[in-house]
């Protein structure tokens, strides 16, 4: 009897590990307006993820909307990262809908990074049979290292980008400062 106990908290275990290393948003509409995302102070980090999913990541037959959302990382260690409809290892985004306006992501100070991401699959990622939509998404990064990447509507690390349409009116990606440095992204597959 003791012996079954260990067993069954060791395989229940395992399954639960299993279980939380794959990330999946299926059949799902998720709405997101007006959400304010805000750290500052000295090690600052922002991280704001509507419709995210991570390890072996999949978004499959779903709607994702998001609208005026804000997100800002002010301070010393700055970094703002705003991310929706993003899938991550191995990542998919297929048979869905991402749909963003409005978007705000902001990096000020020191070590100042802003990372925003819509509609986008990673490590190994793959956009199949979805529409990617971003208007006036904006990514600021300003500081001393400052720099901004901003990813719509793609896939990277051997990314697939297929039978997809991105749209993405008035995307502005800045970065101002000392090393400053903006990347920007639209309908890629890299």
């Amino acid at each position: 009897m003791h012996t079954f106990r260990k067993l069954a908290l060791v395989a229940s275990l395992a399954v639960g590990g299993i279980a939380a290393h794959a990330g999946e948003i299926s059949d799902t509409t998720i709405i997101s307006n007006g959400t304010v995302n805000t750290a500052t102070g000295f090690l600052s980090t922002a991280r704001q993820n509507i419709g995210v999913t991570e390890d072996n990541g999949k978004i499959k037959n779903s709607t994702i909307t998001a609208n005026g959302l804000t997100n800002t990382a002010a301070g010393f260690l700055s970094t703002a990262e705003q991310s929706v409809g993003r899938a991550t290892q191995n990542g998919q985004i297929v048979n869905s809908t991402v749909q963003a306006t409005g978007l705000v992501n902001t990096a000020s100070g020191f070590l100042s990074t802003a990372r925003q991401e819509v509609g986008f699959a990673k490590n190994n990622g793959r956009v199949e049979n979805s529409l990617v939509q971003a208007n006036c998404a904006v990514n600021t990064a300003s500081g001393f290292l400052s720099t901004a990447t901003q990813q719509i509507g793609g896939a990277s690390g051997n990314g697939v980008l297929r039978n997809s349409t991105v749209i993405a009116n008035g995307a502005v990606n800045t970065a101002g400062g000392f090393l400053s440095t903006a990347t920007q992204s639209i309908g890629v597959a890299k």
